[in-house]
């Protein structure tokens, strides 16, 4: 795992320039094979559907196999190079994007506000922190067609800062005219290659509009000294009183 050849020194100036950075070939077929075995036959999961009952993607999946598990521990040991911060998984899920399959529009990450079981207003996952990294491995190979991720230089800011750029409709999906104003990269990766990006990068994907899926298993990570946020931002979500949600908000 993890053949990246790239001098480290350049990983870390590009994500501190961009807040996101690729890196190639970091994870072999063969465990990729395993990888998608794994969360073929995953139980006790969480599964979202598309418009036309298509998996969309799955979530609660890290610790359902041991690749899965792995994984999880070689994106630690890979961020702790990169950013020289220790960190804990915060949450994950696997995207499924078979032909036809919806994109995503353009949001951050983890800014939106949602009432808890109590109908109390909390900040999205700055609830549980306030630096939160995002580790996608490419499990098929992504480009144009197939409504790879594209990706913006990351914002600077609070939530409060952050929350003023988007819908404020429960999403975290971004204005329009803040999209307009930001230059996306569309980052084509090969199975087995990682693209490493901030929450506060805006982001999205447009539909699989290709004959082949494009799968992808997407780890985000919260900071260690905060302890593990994982239980309970899967049993917030639960119990969210929101009626949107970017898990189920999406483009044909």
């Amino acid at each position: 795992m993890f053949a990246e050849k790239k001098n480290l020194k350049k990983l870390k100036s590009e994500f501190k320039k961009k807040g996101f950075v690729k890196i190639k070939n970091a994870i072999n077929e063969k465990i990729i094979n395993k990888i998608l075995e794994e969360i073929n036959s995953a139980e006790k999961t969480d599964i979202y559907y598309d418009k036309k009952n298509q998996i969309r993607r799955i979530e609660r999946i890290y610790n359902k196999g041991l690749f899965l598990k792995k994984v999880n521990f070689v994106f630690i040991s890979i961020l702790r190079k990169i950013l020289n911060k220790d960190f804990l998984i915060f949450k994950d899920k696997f995207n499924a994007k078979p032909p036809g399959g919806e994109g995503f529009y353009a949001h951050y990450d983890g800014v939106f506000k949602f009432l808890d079981k109590n109908r109390i207003t909390k900040n999205g996952w700055y609830n549980y922190g306030s630096y939160f990294i995002n580790v996608l491995l490419a499990l098929d190979k992504t480009d144009k067609k197939n409504g790879g991720l594209e990706i913006a230089k990351a914002d600077k800011g609070n939530f409060k800062n952050l929350y003023k750029n988007t819908t404020k409709d429960g999403t975290p999906n971004i204005l329009p005219n803040v999209e307009k104003r930001k230059k996306f990269t569309l980052i084509e990766l090969e199975k087995g290659d990682l693209v490493i990006f901030s929450n506060t990068c805006a982001h999205r994907s447009k539909k699989n509009s290709s004959k082949l899926h494009r799968r992808s298993l997407y780890y985000t990570y919260s900071l260690k000294k905060n302890g593990s946020k994982y239980k309970s931002y899967f049993f917030d979500k639960k119990m969210s009183k929101n009626e949107n949600s970017k898990s189920l908000s999406g483009e044909i």
